[in-house]
């Protein structure tokens, strides 16, 4: 009986821990299921925060930053002392056979550096640990940008391909209306054939735009190191930041990642030169010691003293060749500087241009082209105008919408670029709306 009821105890226990484990099991599946859920879509910010987390580029860097303050702490390091120990009169010939007449010295010695070169060593150091972050900083911006045009990307496609579905729809239902007319004789199978070959045009480049969203999307998760385990992102291509002025550019010159990267890399240059005289001067390397006489057992102390004697500076060469460095890196610092402006200014340039076309093709163009169709639709189905004229109307405007999209991603890519180069989102600049000139 006693063993029964140890059973039933253990059983009963088993019990609790499976329902323990399950329900341990039922939560993880639940947290599966949502994580799955919430990857249907991404929008940006996710994909930007991703990118920053996983793509390795950027992992790299902070062990690299870590390595360069390494060499900080090395460059703050002084010369350590130096003991050494001289035996003098030993083991020799005659009354020096033995140890018995030998002289015994125990120095210690100590190098003292000279032209501040622990504190150049230093500056050097820090110097190329801040060009290393400033660099670190430029990639960032180049990593997230490139996200972001590989984002846009797959939005412009998702766009395209919801235009593919809306003109497919419409030349199934023209090619159904022109059918009809067929049969009762208003006009001929030629119609139908052309609208027929339409379609077909229009189904083989709906498949060929999934199929370049497909790969779209991979390219996306690809910055992030994982598979495109989303079905679409968020977000609009028709609403714009507003266009920086010539003014704020000017302003913003001086403070642009890539100038300050260059600036840091002038500094490098600088304290290198600083670092070559400094260990073009000689040091001094003082000693003390005490000295055993074993002949009478009598002790001395004794000192020295030692320094090069350096009569033509010993670094020269390496002194000539980092001022040149400094030379060359200062003036590429006016160049990028100006370079850096002449882009920034051609981007404002180009985007400008982009959101007059656009605006015109909104405003003028694509009214203009519904209009069209309307009337070629109902003067067609009256018999006024040729099918010919009909499929050139429904073109007409299937062309400016695309147009559209494809105006306004490359808009997008233009502000990117601006982004990329000054380092500030342009969402911060006042947002124009749908359809504002600029």
């Amino acid at each position: 009986m006693e063993k029964i009821m140890n059973i039933l105890k253990r059983t009963r226990s088993a019990l609790r821990r499976s329902s323990h484990v399950l329900s341990i099991a039922l939560g993880t599946f639940y947290l599966f299921i949502s994580s799955v859920q919430a990857e249907q879509s991404i929008n940006l910010e996710q994909a930007l925060q991703r990118t920053l987390a996983q793509n390795p580029q950027l992992q790299a860097y902070p062990l690299m930053i870590r390595g360069a303050e390494a060499m900080g702490t090395q460059a703050s390091l002084s010369p350590i002392p130096k003991l050494s120990i001289e035996v003098e009169n030993a083991l020799g010939s005659g009354e020096f056979k033995s140890f018995d007449n030998a002289q015994i010295n125990l120095t210690l010695s100590q190098t003292v550096e000279l032209g501040e070169k622990r504190q150049n060593r230093l500056r050097f150091a820090n110097s190329e640990t801040q060009q290393l972050k400033r660099e670190y900083e430029l990639s960032r911006l180049d990593i997230l940008a490139e996200t972001s045009r590989r984002y846009y990307q797959v939005l412009a496609l998702q766009a395209q391909q919801s235009w593919a579905k809306r003109r497919v729809v419409k030349e199934r239902n023209a090619l159904g209306i022109i059918e009809k007319r067929a049969k009762a004789g208003a006009v001929g199978q030629a119609d139908v054939s052309k609208m027929a070959l339409r379609l077909t045009r229009s189904e083989a480049l709906q498949e060929k735009l999934t199929a370049d969203l497909n790969i779209a999307k991979t390219r996306l998760a690809s910055m992030w190191m994982t598979n495109s385990n989303f079905d679409t992102v968020d977000g609009q291509l028709d609403t714009f930041p507003s266009i920086p002025t010539e003014a704020m550019i000017n302003d913003s010159v001086n403070n642009l990642p890539g100038v300050l990267n260059q600036i840091a890399l002038q500094r490098i240059a600088d304290y290198r030169v600083d670092l070559a005289k400094s260990n073009g001067q000689s040091d001094m390397t003082f000693g003390v010691g005490i000295r055993q006489h074993q002949s009478s057992g009598d002790q001395s102390l004794n000192f020295s003293f030692s320094m090069p004697l350096a009569f033509k500076n010993p670094n020269k060469g390496r002194i000539q060749a980092a001022q040149a460095k400094l030379d060359l890196s200062i003036q590429q610092s006016e160049w990028i500087r100006q370079q850096l402006r002449l882009t920034l200014l051609e981007t404002r340039q180009h985007l400008t241009n982009l959101m007059s076309q656009a605006n015109r093709m909104r405003q003028k163009m694509l009214p203009q082209a519904q209009k069209l169709l309307r009337e070629t639709e109902n003067g067609y189905q009256k018999g006024r105008y040729s099918v010919l004229q009909w499929v050139d109307a429904q073109s007409e405007l299937f062309s400016i919408e695309r147009a559209i999209i494809q105006t306004h991603q490359q808009i997008y890519l233009q502000f990117l670029e601006l982004e990329r180069i000054t380092g500030q989102s342009m969402s911060n600049v006042v947002t124009a709306s749908k359809g504002e000139k600029s």
